[in-house]
């Protein structure tokens, strides 16, 4: 899957772990399809929540920052309301 005009490639989550969700305040929540997070050269990012869920059920949360333009990845589910 190519992003044209993007600098991204496509990459696999490890065997066990899928994609619930991803939560961003420009798009609300995307269950389908493509959810872009912006990085502005400023050094801020879109506030952005990407809900991941194990095979045996637990989830995580990676949440990238938007103030430091960076990510970290939570245990549990978070959103912009946690």
């Amino acid at each position: 899957m190519d992003a044209p005009g993007l600098p991204v490639r496509p990459a696999r989550l490890p065997d066990g772990l899928r994609f619930q969700d991803v939560e961003t305040v420009l798009e609300g929540v995307v269950t389908e399809g493509r959810a872009l997070t912006r990085f502005l050269p400023q050094g801020v990012a879109t506030p952005t929540w990407v809900h991941l869920q194990t095979a045996e059920g637990t989830a995580y949360t990676v949440v990238v920052q938007p103030v430091l333009g960076r990510a970290a990845v939570v245990e549990g589910r978070v959103g912009p309301d946690d």
